[in-house]
């Protein structure tokens, strides 16, 4: 059999060490990828993606040097005995960080630079960044100076300046972990009509949903190792709870399937799918038409006490004519979570900024810790709020992580070198970057980088935490490490104001949540009231999570569903503990 006529690329008893003396990254790894196949690589922080996806466009080893064992096919060519100029024409790689990518100062410059380079048409890289523009939603910020857009106006851009290179195999390494819930939706199916077009895509993640019924492979990797690679169905039939134990974030749909497993009940296949879900519940007999699922209503109860914060109608414009708010109210009071949700380019980051002072208020008011915004002084207000940048690179000033850590530290009067020691093993410890203290934070993994930027943050005792994208580039394990210190953080007293994409998030540990969509706030509210708000949702470019999607499904079968059901976990305690008093 001809390989490269039916593989788009094979792997053949790989392994790799980046040197010899760290020990080996990827071990043994066999597998292929059909041409016009769409596969997604799944795997806890830390288990060797971004290294493996590094392989097919000969980065590794052409570049990263490193001693490579084994044979990497792409159609059919033995990617060390090809150039890396050759191999660009064939694989498409969007980074983790695409900002690293970019060559060029504009937005529609970055896209044409790749075809320029391989000599396309004129008229042929012209049509193809309008079309990009457009395919991506960029088209409003062609002049854009690339450092200029917001962290999901990046990841499209790189996915745009990729593809404008046509190439046969295209590498996403977390293409949306920074994109607002419809803008992930809609790479899906950008990813479904490139794979229609026979392009072989790999599609690197750290969150699964049911989009993934639609991949063709599934391969899981931990420690560098191929634990388990197949078709969605039989792969999480067979390996769900152990790829659910690496910390993988399953759909919603999955979750109760293997919760349905674990109390005895046989399934002959995962349901994915919410369809397939509802199927399974009401095969079961576990939902039943004219039954109630009724859980306890969640109550906020807001702090009596004047905000720590509170800013009236705040209009805000960087100077361009384009106005980035449009007239926000927000109150913040003291200890709670308030999670600011809405599509890239809302408005959030720029209202972080303003909390704490990089942006100035210079129309509308705004009231920090008892008086207005313009009498505070930077450095002074810092010991009143802190913010995790949305790309924490943007914060870091050392050349190793420890010395990052002492440097928040000694900035907060921490100087005893016993009292610094203790205190930065404790924060390497809370989130495991006790391996990479040594590494130079722009070296680290993006999960690695919001771990440190966290850790900056947390010294000293802020009022008010702000956590910009809190848990991007993390697994499931690492967010809930997060998301527990930010809960005991709130439990002292301090505010915590959560920017985030992620409605299980919402759904899960937020107080209160507001809605900002073209500079503007559509909702103030708890979020079980948010999801029942289809319009308010759909204005602001979000999404219910799978499980509320299920739920409002339900309602239309007849099922009365009553109060806030936060996860899988209440969900499947209520339907069984229905069962057993039937």
């Amino acid at each position: 059999m001809n390989e490269s006529a039916v593989f788009s690329a094979v792997f053949k008893d790989v392994s790799y060490s980046y040197h010899e003396e760290d020990g080996t990254v990827l071990k043994n790894l066999d597998f292929s990828l059909t041409k016009g196949s769409f596969n997604i690589l799944v795997g806890p922080g830390g288990s060797g993606k971004s290294t493996l996806c590094n392989l097919f466009n000969g980065r590794t080893p052409h570049l990263m040097g490193g001693k490579l064992e084994g044979e990497v096919l792409i159609e059919g060519k033995s990617t060390a005995d090809s150039e890396m100029k050759d191999l660009a024409c064939r694989v498409g790689y969007v980074f983790q960080d695409p900002e690293s990518m970019f060559a060029t100062l504009s937005v529609e410059d970055e896209i044409a630079f790749g075809p320029e380079n391989l000599l396309f048409e004129k008229q042929e890289i012209l049509d193809s960044v309008e079309d990009l523009l457009d395919m991506t939603g960029i088209e409003e910020y062609r002049h854009n100076l690339v450092w200029n857009l917001s962290g999901g106006q990046i990841q499209k851009l790189g996915l745009a300046s990729v593809l404008a290179m046509k190439p046969e195999i295209i590498i996403l390494d977390e293409p949306t972990a920074n994109l607002d819930p419809t803008a992930t939706r809609q790479v899906h199916e950008l990813i479904l009509k490139l794979k229609s077009e026979g392009i072989t895509i790999l599609l690197v993640t750290r969150e699964l949903d049911d989009f993934v019924s639609q991949a063709d492979q599934i391969l899981v990797l931990h420690k560098g190792e191929l634990i388990g690679k197949g078709n969605p169905y039989d792969l999480l039939l067979e390996k769900g709870e152990e790829i659910d134990t690496l910390g993988v974030w399953l759909p919603e749909t999955v979750e109760i399937g293997l919760g349905l497993m674990a109390a005895g009940y046989s399934l002959e296949r995962m349901p994915i799918t919410i369809k397939e879900t509802m199927e399974t519940l009401f095969s079961l007999g576990l939902i039943k038409e004219g039954e109630s699922i009724k859980a306890p209503h969640k109550v906020y109860e807001q702090s009596s006490g004047a905000p720590l914060i509170s800013g009236k109608d705040i209009r805000f414009s960087y100077g361009n004519g384009l106005y980035a708010l449009k007239g926000i109210s927000l109150d913040i009071h003291p200890g709670e979570m308030l999670a600011i949700v809405g599509r890239n380019g809302a408005g959030k980051s720029t209202t972080a900024k303003l909390l704490i002072g990089l942006n100035k208020c210079k129309e509308g008011s705004l009231d920090l810790f008892g008086k207005p915004s313009g009498k505070w002084k930077v450095p002074d207000l810092a010991n009143h709020i802190s913010l995790v940048f949305q790309n924490p690179e943007h914060q870091f000033l050392t050349d190793t992580v420890s010395d990052e850590i002492d440097y928040s530290l000694q900035s907060h009067g921490i100087f005893d070198k016993n009292k610094l020691a203790e205190e930065r093993e404790k924060l390497l410890q809370m989130l495991e970057l006790t391996e990479v203290k040594d590494d130079h934070p722009f070296s680290l993994s993006a999960g690695n980088k919001r771990r440190l930027g966290v850790a900056t943050m947390l010294v000293g005792d802020p009022k008010v935490l702000i956590v910009d994208e809190p848990t991007y580039g993390q697994d499931r394990e690492m967010t809930r490490t997060l998301m527990q210190i930010m809960c005991a953080i709130q439990e002292r007293g301090v505010s915590i104001v959560m920017i985030s994409h992620d409605m299980r998030l919402v759904e899960e540990y937020a107080d209160r949540v507001a809605v900002f969509s073209e500079g503007l706030k559509h909702f103030d509210g708890v979020p079980t009231d948010l999801f029942k708000e289809p319009e308010i949702l759909k204005t602001a470019y979000l999404q219910q999570t799978l499980l509320n999607q299920m739920l409002g499904c339900l309602k239309e079968k007849g099922i009365n569903v009553e109060g806030h059901i936060p996860g899988t976990e209440s969900f499947l305690k209520i339907i069984l503990k229905n069962r057993e008093a039937a």
